[in-house]
């Protein structure tokens, strides 16, 4: 209980060490009373000599390591110490008055409270008179900074390779620095954790705020759209009431018009009936025979009266009066059935950038395009534009074509070097992936891993070929069981074949799985991605294989071999032999110690006669078609041309000593990527379509006795 009571008057200060500032480990007491860690005093006389206390500032000058051990122990602070450290460690998760994790210590009544209880809770009262101990409330944040196999020692290591952390006396670690795995300290990886945390949190944020804005143009978009359609409603409206308008003038002129006949003739009717009725008196007087002879006066009157009155065109007067009939236009029925007043239309629904190209990058003054797609059958090209924009350098206006289909492509280049954004907008509207982001760089050498041999390489290695794996990373051969990878950011790791192997040249097919040529056991295998091995070829036959392609459409692969002279060609899934192209010489059609092999678009083969100095073209049944490259230094010539690669736009690209060339698919000279006349570039892999990039492998020789073996990534 001693202990216990000791705790209550205890301050945590007290079991802290001054000059390292935890708890107390192995404490000595000096002259002045003070304690301190015995380690921490060792650190002091080892750094300065001697030793001057932190709290009182008393010198030390004649002791020694030797001393140190013998100064007083102080077994009262170690005790407590021990006791502090079991308390924390029995610690529950939950106070014994409730579910809050707890902060204080009662060492008479041995129970673990949180701050609420202490402060007002009833069935804590008994502990007010009580002096209690707070207890640390790092907790699970500081078993974070432990080693979990070495729970007093601090993590000091985190492997990259592994994924894993652990303190110095960690196997693990040891064997990770054994295997040159990327080994970093342990504060380094956390503050690297934080910053990409931020930089997650940063453009979560950005996100956001871009979402809400973009919700924010959404609504006013709405009522756009809403205010849009009531004005063109209104305005139909008006249209209409003004035809309608025009009409009832017309009707009214046709009533008017049809009314002046009937009142017309109306009247001349009953002019025509006064006479008759002015007649009637008169035939009274045919029942008088002495007015015989004015009767047969009047019956000519009449006789000429009903010529006059009945023979009169009143027939045709009122034929001239149509009833009017109202015929409904059919063509505004036609367009208000199928259009209506209008349509609502998404422009980023009927217009969108192709995936992949949200986010480009390009080479200064090389020919670019932007692939646009439609969902619409009524698109029109006339709809599009873009314009390409960077601050102070104004504004470029590209041209847009259409490319079948519902495919436009947007075409042109730009001369400076810089990040642009490419404006897309369809009938004024920006489409779905708008803006484009555009990044310029310039031509030439972008990327350099130097001094690989120095880091990851034994001595005798080489570098020698270069292939792209299926997540993009680069995948380097050394001529032996190793093999290096490198990711999009260039980090680094290492690939070790558990078989004895000498990995030389190697290609990627297109489900997944590698070919290499094993120099070591004369064969060619097929691995998966992580290269485990799934068949051998070529047992027997291939006495020294180098360069190596596939035709996957014939499932043919050629594997050319430095001692035989020669192609051999292989049923790449069953491993048969299917026959050889060449034999050694120099004339056309034979071969001198060939390396590198390719396939043109067309199915024929190329081949590097690297003894021979030339590049030679075989046509799919094997026969011989001509020399493409012959020897010379100068531009457009080789000597010991090695590897060959194939762009998307069917531009060649070859390595031979000191220089790496493009050719275009007529095998007409383009331009030098590298010359350098003490630089040997290897292997070549073409990274991407836009921009234009290329890796190689090379040896370069810096001074006469030195050579770097390196990575290096071009734009070309």
């Amino acid at each position: 209980m001693s202990e216990q009571k000791a705790l209550q008057f205890l301050d945590k200060n007290d079991l802290e060490c001054a000059i390292c500032l935890e708890r107390l480990t192995e404490p000595k007491t000096l002259e002045c009373l003070h304690s301190y860690c015995l380690h921490c005093l060792q650190n002091l006389i080892k750094t300065s000599g001697k030793i001057k206390c932190p709290k009182c500032c008393k010198m030390y000058d004649d002791l020694n390591q030797f001393d140190l051990k013998n100064l007083i122990s102080n077994e009262m602070l170690s005790y407590q110490v021990e006791y502090v450290k079991k308390i924390e460690s029995e610690k529950p998760t939950k106070c014994s008055s409730c579910d809050n994790q707890p902060e204080y210590y009662c060492s008479e009544c041995q129970m673990y409270i949180c701050g609420q209880c202490i402060q007002g809770d009833k069935k804590c009262s008994v502990l007010e008179d009580h002096s209690l101990y707070t207890l640390d409330k790092k907790g699970e944040d500081d078993l974070q900074d432990k080693c979990k196999f070495h729970r007093a020692c601090m993590l000091e290591f985190y492997c990259k390779t592994c994924s894993k952390s652990g303190c110095k006396k960690c196997e693990h670690v040891l064997h990770c620095y054994k295997n040159k795995h990327n080994v970093i300290p342990f504060k380094i990886a956390v503050n690297e954790f934080n910053q990409n945390a931020e930089e997650i949190r940063s453009e979560l944020e950005r996100t956001r705020d871009t979402i809400t804005k973009q919700c924010s143009d959404f609504e006013s978009r709405i009522q756009i759209c809403r205010t849009a359609i009531d004005l063109q409603a209104e305005n139909l409206i008006k249209k209409i009431q003004e035809k309608s308008r025009a009409l009832m003038i017309d009707l009214d002129q046709i009533e008017k018009e049809s009314k002046e006949v009937v009142e017309n003739v109306v009247k001349q009717i009953d002019s025509k009936l006064t006479k008759v009725n002015e007649m009637l008196p008169l035939m009274n007087i045919m029942n008088k025979p002495d007015e015989t002879e004015t009767l047969k006066f009047h019956e000519a009157n009449i006789n000429a009266f009903r010529k006059e009155a009945l023979e009169a065109n009143f027939d045709e007067s009122i034929a001239k009066i149509n009833a009017p009939s109202f015929l409904p236009s059919k063509n505004l029925d036609n367009v208000i059935n199928l259009e209506g007043i209008g349509k609502i239309v998404n422009v980023e629904s009927a217009y969108e950038v192709a995936e992949g190209d949200e986010s480009i990058t390009v080479i200064e003054e090389k020919p670019f395009e932007v692939k646009v797609v439609s969902s619409s059958t009524g698109s029109q090209i006339s709809e599009l534009t873009a314009t390409l924009n960077q601050g102070n350098f104004g504004t470029i206006i590209f041209e847009v074509k259409h490319h079948g289909g519902e495919e436009y492509r947007v075409t042109g280049r730009c001369g400076v070097i810089g990040k642009w954004k490419m404006k897309i907008t369809a009938r004024g509207e920006e489409i779905k992936g708008s803006p484009v982001n555009i990044k310029v760089e310039a031509p030439g050498l972008v990327h350099t891993i130097h001094n690989v041999e120095r880091l990851q390489l034994d001595k005798n290695d080489s570098v020698e070929d270069v292939i792209l794996d299926k997540d993009g990373c680069i995948i380097v051969s050394t001529g032996s069981k190793y093999l290096l990878k490198y990711d999009k950011e260039y980090s680094f790791s290492r690939i070790e074949i558990p078989e004895e192997v000498w990995v030389f040249s190697m290609h990627q097919m297109g489900d997944g799985h590698i070919v290499y040529s094993d120099k070591l056991n004369k064969t060619v295998v097929m691995c998966d991605n992580l290269f485990n091995k799934i068949s051998t070829f070529g047992k027997g036959t291939l006495k020294c294989p180098r360069g190596l392609t596939v035709n996957e459409e014939t499932r043919t692969m050629y594997v050319a071999d430095w001692s035989c002279h020669c192609v051999f060609k292989f049923n790449v899934d069953n491993g048969k032999l299917l026959g050889q192209i060449g034999s050694y010489g120099s004339n056309g059609g034979y071969m001198n110690l060939p390396y590198g092999v390719a396939l043109t678009k067309e199915g024929n083969l190329i081949v590097a006669d690297y003894g021979n100095n030339r590049l030679q073209m075989f046509d799919t049944n094997d026969k011989f078609m001509r020399i493409l490259v012959c020897r010379g230094k100068e531009d457009g010539h080789v000597i010991n041309p090695k590897y060959l690669a194939i762009d998307s736009e069917e531009n060649i690209l070859v390595s031979s000593n000191s220089k790496l060339q493009l050719f275009d698919k007529n095998w007409v000279f383009i331009k030098q990527i590298i010359y350098n006349a003490t630089g040997y570039p290897s292997g070549i892999e073409i990274m991407s379509k836009q921009p234009r990039k290329v890796v190689v492998v090379s040896a370069v020789r810096e001074y006469s006795e030195n050579i770097n073996k390196c990575v290096q990534i071009y734009n070309y």
